[in-house]
């Protein structure tokens, strides 16, 4: 497929039409991809009365690939792509401008894993450190 997870999109027809979003989630066997904050719908769940409560959801429904375009990173237009190999590898390539259509790379966070886990070591520390006295008993 040549529109990927990460991807700025605009949607082409439809209820939604002329409206841009990021890709969230792509599936080649349906064709079809998931925008963020885009064809919303409400999913009424009924509770079972002991565990699982009664809500509303709101859910992301998926678009068909023919109603989607990507917009290039590079002249922020809607755009075809290409496909041209270097050195072995596929690279996307935007039709308008001719330039390479670059991924954006992923970041992880984990520095509130990282404090948490120092403040527990810090609660530990505190309670080996506590000491027992122990009285003795007079006969």
């Amino acid at each position: 497929m040549k529109i990927k997870k990460g991807d700025t999109v605009k949607i082409l027809y439809g209820k939604e039409s002329g409206k841009q979003g990021t890709v969230v989630a792509v599936s080649p066997k349906k064709n079809s991809v998931i925008v963020e904050g885009l064809n919303l719908y409400k999913r009424h769940l009924k509770g079972d009365g002991q565990t699982r409560t009664s809500e509303i959801l709101t859910i992301e429904k998926p678009f068909e690939l023919s109603k989607v375009m990507l917009v290039c990173p590079n002249c922020n237009k809607p755009t075809r792509v290409g496909i041209k190999r270097e050195e072995g590898k596929p690279v996307r390539v935007c039709k308008k401008c001719s330039k390479d259509i670059v991924e954006k790379e992923k970041t992880v966070v984990t520095k509130k894993k990282v404090e948490k886990k120092e403040e527990d070591k810090k609660e530990v520390k505190k309670t080996t450190k506590t000491k027992t006295v122990k009285k003795e008993s007079k006969k």
